[in-house]
């Protein structure tokens, strides 16, 4: 089938239609992972307005102000509060207005692909089939939005740099910064621009004056937080970065870095064969056995252990070493691209694309999903330029060809965005059956974990146990998560196991499981974003206080 690129008008339409139609299913998703904190905080600034984080929280064990808990800025939870004020605070309400960060992002990627590509429809179209965007898109945090402010602060930066519009790149300034207070890495888009800039005109020119502006904003952030809550946030996101780190050692983490980026941009394998033909096929083989047969010679990952029972688990070796290639043939792509165009453009993608592996891998605590996220258009245009480069005069158009890596891409995405929609209601459907279960024998029920489960069993009275000063009173039932985060062991002299329950999430891919090697929101889980195979149910652990 021929590839035809829409006028502009339709194209917008179509894009539009095709997102929503990819997220809408999951707009009944639970909330999730740190879901919980951006609800928190867009509740307290319903209420105060002007004081966005003077409440506590229990989140890592122990209760702190929430200042010291949050590691993002709190723009998304705004947007959040103005949703819940207008829409009501139900999950379904809060996802449907999320979905307009994932269509500006996708708008935003086409019109700016169209100055980095000749065929920016496709180049929209293949960051949609990311299983990252899909993945990512479905939550309640600031990643998606994040990225739909960087995409669309790049376009404006590049129209005023043409143009020489003080407005237009006043306004992308000034975007910057609100990127920036989206998410704390959206003040790469400084130095990015910076360089591109230099680049594209040889020369440091008055536009440098409008990247000062987002900098000055930042200041005035850490400021105006410093006032209120006794710490700058910009110096302590970078202490946490500094003394909390998951994930393993240089390895480890190399690897992991890898394995999200070919994962969470899928279709950079799908599309391999198209890309690099036979002769590329052939080596991403070899990789994947070399680098597979590397790992069972290392026995861990991170967290992940390569063998159980003497057993090497090779369906998640597979996929971890396949995933490793694909991140691999991602920044090659990149580098490929910059040395054949030698252009500002080319300078752009591959900085955009290998700033953000350096950043998930070596700045900050942990590789995810969420980190991946910002590389999604770059990687897709990249895939397109590629294809394009290959094109033969006055042959056909390789384009055509797209169609096929574009839905197996897609098809892996929406069973992730699946997997990872049953993880999180999996957590619900356990707190109401500890609700069923307990509220009726128990006058207190305690819990551990936090994420999502912490949001539903809070809702129903129960209390998060405070490590730093543990109250467990006679006949309490205490609730435990095997599968969650920031759990520490009772007193086994004060509490007796009871009963055991299940969770199963979706059973044919993992996403957050160490005896899998999967763990999207953190590789501290596993070094792969997604695991497809057999994925062990959730435990959840009942002890009664003596």
């Amino acid at each position: 089938m021929e590839w035809k690129e829409p006028a502009p008008l339709t194209a917008v339409l179509i894009l539009t239609a095709v997102t929503l139609v990819c997220l809408l299913p999951f707009v009944g998703k639970a909330v999730h992972i740190d879901d919980p904190l951006y609800i928190w905080t867009a509740r307290q600034i319903q209420s105060h307005p002007l004081d966005f984080y003077g409440f506590d929280v229990n989140w890592e064990k122990h209760k702190l102000p929430m200042a010291k808990n949050a590691t993002n800025p709190p723009l998304a939870a705004y947007y959040l509060a103005a949703i819940g004020s207008a829409l009501g605070w139900s999950e379904r309400s809060l996802h449907v207005g999320f979905l307009w960060p994932a269509v500006a992002s996708i708008i935003g990627t086409y019109f700016l692909a169209g100055r980095l590509c000749a065929h920016p429809f496709a180049a929209a179209l293949a960051t949609i089939a990311m299983p990252v965007f899909l993945v990512s898109s479905t939550s309640l945090m600031c990643d998606t939005m994040m990225v739909a402010w960087w995409v669309w602060t790049v376009l404006l930066w590049l129209r005023g740099l043409e143009q020489g519009s003080a407005v237009k790149l006043a306004l992308a300034g000034l975007l910057i910064g609100v990127c920036a207070l989206t998410k704390y890495f959206g003040a790469c888009l400084v130095p990015l621009l910076l360089v591109y800039s230099a680049v594209a005109h040889r020369r440091i020119g008055r536009w440098l004056i409008f990247l000062v502006v987002p900098l000055l904003m930042l200041a005035s952030y850490q400021w105006l937080t410093q006032r209120l809550y006794g710490e700058g946030q910009l110096h302590h996101i970078a202490d946490f970065s500094l003394h909390y780190r998951v994930g393993g050692g240089l390895i480890s983490k190399a690897f992991a870095g890898l394995a999200f980026s070919g994962g969470c941009n899928f279709l950079c394998l799908a599309a391999l064969p198209l890309m690099w033909g036979r002769k590329g096929v052939v080596a991403a083989l070899a990789g994947v056995a070399a680098i597979a047969c590397l790992a069972v010679g290392l026995k861990t990952l991170g967290a992940f252990s390569v063998s159980e029972a003497g057993h090497v688990k090779w369906l998640s070796v597979a996929q971890i070493a396949l995933f490793i290639c694909g991140g691999a043939a991602l920044l090659v792509l990149a580098a490929m691209d910059a040395l054949r165009r030698k252009d500002a453009a080319s300078v752009l993608l591959l900085l955009w694309t290998a700033g953000t592996f350096l950043f998930a891998c070596g700045v900050n605590w942990t590789v995810a999903g969420r980190n991946i996220l910002p590389m999604a258009p770059a990687a897709a245009v990249l895939v397109i330029r590629r294809l394009e480069m290959k094109q033969p005069a006055g042959g056909p158009d390789n384009m055509r060809y797209l169609w096929c890596p574009l839905g197996v891409s897609l098809a892996v995405g929406m069973l992730a965005a699946w997997g990872d929609y049953c993880l999180a209601g999996s957590a619900r459907t356990a707190a109401e059956a500890m609700r069923q279960a307990l509220g009726s024998r128990a006058s207190v029920i305690g819990f551990e974990g936090h994420w999502g489960f912490q949001y539903y069993m809070e809702q129903f009275g129960a209390k998060p146990l405070d490590r730093d000063d543990l109250r467990l009173v006679s006949n309490e039932m205490i609730v435990v998560p095997l599968a969650n985060s920031f759990l520490f062991p009772l007193p086994q002299d004060r509490v007796e196991p009871v009963s055991e329950y299940r969770a199963q999430a979706a059973k044919w891919v993992a996403i957050m499981s160490v005896p899998a090697g999967a763990g999207y929101y953190s590789d501290g889980w596993g070094p792969a974003p997604f695991i497809f195979g057999s994925a062990p149910p959730d435990q959840y652990f009942v002890f009664r206080v003596k």
